[in-house]
C-alpha cells in the first residue's frame, strides 16, 4: 500500500475514532449516570448515597432518628406537579405558623432532608420534606438540575396554603436544591407564601459545577461531556445550564435571604459564591454566614451550633 494509506489508516485509529467516542460515546453513561433513573430503585430513600462517606452516614442515621422521634408529628403528602408528577413527602407539624420546605441536593432523599429538619424543629418552624421528581418515591426519568424543580417547589408552597393555612414559607436548598430554591423565588410564579430563602453550597451555573464534578470524579477532560449535557438538558427542558442558572436570576430575588458556605467548599468555590451574594440585591435583607470548614454540602454536620444559630436568627427576623 501506498504510504499515504498508512498514515491515513493511523490518523482514523488514533485521532479520528478516540476524538468521535470522546464526543459521542463518553458522555452518554455519564449523563445517564448522574441525570436519569430507570427505575425505583436508583436513587431510593433505602440507603445513603454514599456508603462509604463517614460524615454522610452520620448524617443519614441522624436523619432517621429524627424521622422516628417525631412520627408523631408526621404526615405522608401526596403532591401532583402543574406538569403532571406525582411526588410524594413528610410533613412534620410543630405547631408553628411557619414552615419549611427543605430540597436536598443530587441524589438524594427526603431522608436526607430531615438531617436539616432539627436546625427548623428547634427554631419552632413546621418542616415539609419531599422526594424531588426521579427521586425516592416520586415519579421522574430525569433529574431537573435545580430549574424544573421549582414546580415541585410550587405544588409543595400551594399544598401548604391550602392544607394548612400556611402564609409564611420559607425555602431551604442544599447544592442544587440551593439552585431549585432560587429558581423558585426568582420565578415571577412563586407563590406569594414565600416569605424567606436559605441556601446552602449554592453554586453560579449547572455548567459550572457539573465541570468541576466531572473533572474530579471522572478523570478526563470535561469539555466533550459538559457539551453533552447542555445540548441534551437544552431539548429536554429549554434550559441552558450555561447561560441560564442561580448567577443569573439572584437579582430577582425579592425575599429575604440568608447564603451559608464553606471555605473548604471545592464543588462551589467561595470566591464564586462571593459573586452570588453581591447580585442579591441589597434591599431584600441578605446575610451571608461563612464556615471555616466542611465539605460541599457538610456544613452542619461539620458545625451544627453554627448552622442552627444562623437559621434560628434569619426565621426570628422574619416575624
Amino acid at each position: 500500500m501506498d504510504w499515504w494509506i498508512y498514515l491515513l489508516i493511523a490518523f482514523i485509529v488514533f485521532v479520528a475514532l478516540p476524538v468521535l467516542i470522546m464526543l459521542f460515546v463518553v458522555p452518554i453513561p455519564i449523563f445517564d449516570a448522574i441525570l436519569v433513573r430507570k427505575d425505583k430503585s436508583k436513587w431510593s430513600r433505602d440507603f445513603p448515597s454514599d456508603s462509604k462517606n463517614e460524615e454522610m452516614v452520620r448524617m443519614w442515621d441522624m436523619a432517621l432518628d429524627f424521622q422516628a422521634t417525631y412520627h408523631k408529628n408526621e404526615e405522608d403528602v401526596h403532591l401532583l406537579t402543574e406538569d403532571g408528577l406525582n411526588l410524594y413527602g413528610e410533613y412534620y407539624d410543630f405547631g408553628s405558623d411557619k414552615a419549611v420546605i427543605i430540597m436536598p441536593g443530587r441524589p438524594e432523599t427526603l431522608v436526607y432532608s430531615l438531617f436539616y429538619a432539627e436546625s427548623y424543629r428547634k427554631a419552632g418552624v413546621n418542616v415539609l420534606v419531599l422526594d424531588t421528581r426521579a427521586h425516592g418515591k416520586s415519579d421522574g426519568k430525569y433529574h431537573g438540575c435545580g430549574y424544573m424543580e421549582r414546580f415541585d417547589i410550587f405544588a409543595a408552597c400551594h399544598w401548604l396554603k391550602q392544607s394548612k393555612g400556611i402564609d409564611k414559607v420559607i425555602l431551604h436548598g442544599i447544592c442544587v436544591g440551593s439552585s431549585s430554591c432560587i429558581h423558585a423565588t426568582a420565578d415571577p410564579s412563586c407563590p406569594s407564601n414565600v416569605v424567606g430563602l436559605v441556601t446552602d453550597g449554592a453554586y453560579t451555573t449547572f455548567y459550572e459545577t457539573l465541570w468541576r464534578r466531572i473533572r474530579r470524579n471522572s478523570k478526563i477532560n470535561p469539555l466533550t461531556c459538559v457539551a453533552y449535557f447542555r445540548s441534551r438538558i437544552k431539548k429536554l427542558y429549554g434550559y441552558d445550564i450555561k447561560k441560564d442558572g442561580p448567577l443569573y436570576r439572584m437579582k430577582d430575588i425579592k425575599v429575604k435571604t440568608l447564603m451559608m458556605a464553606s471555605q473548604e467548599d471545592i464543588f462551589s468555590l467561595p470566591e464564586k459564591t462571593e459573586i452570588l451574594y453581591s447580585e442579591l440585591p441589597d434591599s431584600i435583607g441578605k446575610k451571608m454566614v461563612w464556615f471555616p470548614h466542611g465539605a460541599h454540602s457538610h456544613l452542619r454536620i461539620v458545625n451544627p451550633s453554627l448552622y442552627d444559630s444562623s437559621v434560628k436568627e434569619f426565621v426570628e427576623g422574619l416575624n
